[in-house]
């Protein structure tokens, strides 16, 4: 039964809808106790989770169940902040009328990052996730509650076509929203009443403001981890952090960093014992520092919730932006992590007093005055004239397209296939029409 299960996520092309993207037909092939359903939906100004748990309840259990299933859990959690009441009640109901005695609720308050998984499995069950670990090695499966619901669709058979997803900020209608994946986001913001002011192409961030990026282009697809479309004034706090390029934040680091360690102190891996102590690299490269090669390797701890430079730092420093360039660089050279896997953690004795409040760091992002936009879900159907699908929309190889140009698809007709061997994820039509254009890494389709 499990394989079947994990078989039929695998042929519905489901991943990570979380944003990590990672193919979840692996995923939940482990064997664990607990799972853990990710409703935390800690980033500022999302609304998508919690309008799926409000208005799809039945779909997340039974997302859970099969996850259960499949990876032999005794028990599963629906981890979830607390102020989600709408959401909070409708599972309840949906629980109570199931009987399921083996799947309980875990509040969070709201404060960031409440949905990393390190962290989420700790407050959870009071396990450690190792140094460069997963979930997993502590016998856990942490899934996103988007995901699960992919999850329960795939067992009927559907595959992953739409993306539900919020569009907020300087925006006419500030909504939430399912559209086909391949849609552009020009097209997604029209559908929202369009942006409020003209010149705003440079400043749409995809994802949540705190580890989500900046938009390349209004042609850019909704992917199937696509949770958020942001539109902000080109002057906005959020916008100028992650517009800085790398060698901007190396020159203030170098001029102005004094070492208060306050981006430490608040680090969330930090508090959870790991040897990841942001101060330190900003000592270790803008000082010329190579006695200390251990605070540099350390970046394959860093979590890139952007705390560092989003809140912590008083000069608007970021240890982060050195964390991802290191990071790349260490891939590049083909480095091992033979160092950071410590398993022996003990949480910081303050870590629960240096919480960081969702509301305080909405403020620090110049995001107040989007955060009370309650951005309803648009029942509406959607249906873009051309959508642009990228055969890579997760974490491993691309798919191989199947499909040529001139050829007629459905909804739902599989486009793109795992190549032999290689981990990846299936890729789906979302609408109806001709093929336009195939290339290796994406296809085009035309209603």
């Amino acid at each position: 039964m499990s394989n079947r299960i994990a078989e039929k996520v695998k042929v519905a092309g489901v991943v990570g809808a979380g944003g990590a993207g990672f193919p979840t037909h692996v995923k939940i092939a482990a064997r664990v106790d607990t799972v853990i359903a990710n409703g935390a939906e800690c980033e500022p100004l999302l609304h998508c989770d919690q309008h799926l748990m409000a208005t799809y309840p039945d779909e997340v259990v039974a997302g859970l169940r099969l996850v259960m299933q499949a990876s032999g859990a005794r028990q599963g959690f629906i981890a979830l902040k607390r102020k989600y009441r709408t959401a909070t009640a409708a599972l309840q109901a949906t629980l109570k009328r199931q009987g399921a005695d083996n799947i309980h609720f875990y509040h969070l308050e709201n404060y960031y990052p409440a949905g990393d998984e390190f962290v989420l499995v700790y407050d959870v069950t009071g396990r450690m996730v190792p140094e460069t670990g997963l979930p997993l090695h502590v016998g856990c499966i942490v899934q996103n509650v988007g995901t699960l619901v992919n999850i329960a669709r795939a067992q009927q058979d559907k595959p992953v076509t739409h993306r539900l997803l919020t569009v907020t900020g300087e925006v006419s209608q500030p909504k939430t929203l399912q559209v086909p994946i391949g849609t552009p986001i020009g097209q997604v913001i029209q559908w929202a009443g369009g942006a409020t002011f003209e010149d705003f192409t440079s400043s749409i961030v995809l994802g949540g403001p705190m580890m989500g990026r900046l938009a390349r282009s209004l042609d850019e697809p909704v992917t199937k981890t696509t949770s958020g479309i942001i539109v902000l004034p080109p002057d906005n706090a959020t916008v100028r952090a992650l517009s800085r390029p790398l060698g901007s934040w190396v020159k203030r680091g170098r001029s102005t960093c004094d070492q208060c360690r306050d981006c430490t102190d608040l680090c969330p891996r930090y508090l959870l014992g790991h040897d990841l102590e942001p101060h330190k690299i900003m000592r270790t490269i803008n000082y010329g520092l190579t006695a200390l090669p251990f605070n540099v390797t350390a970046a394959v701890l860093c979590c890139e919730c952007r705390l560092c430079e989003a809140y912590a730092c008083p000069l608007e420093l970021s240890p982060c932006a050195y964390y991802k360039e290191v990071k790349k660089q260490l891939a590049a050279q083909g480095w091992r992590n033979d160092i950071h896997k410590r398993t022996d953690l003990t949480p910081h004795p303050f870590r629960e007093f240096r919480r960081v409040p969702t509301q305080r760091l909405t403020a620090r992002l110049g995001l107040t005055k989007y955060a009370g936009f309650e951005c309803p879900l648009d029942p509406g159907t959607y249906q873009p004239q051309r959508v642009v699908i990228p055969l890579r929309q997760h974490i491993g190889a691309s798919a191989r397209a199947v499909v040529r140009a001139g050829d007629r698809v459905s909804v739902g007709d599989l486009i793109g296939e795992i190549p032999e061997g290689k981990l990846g994820a299936r890729v789906h039509a979302s609408i109806s029409g001709t093929v336009q254009e195939v290339t290796s890494e994406e296809v085009v389709i035309v209603a």
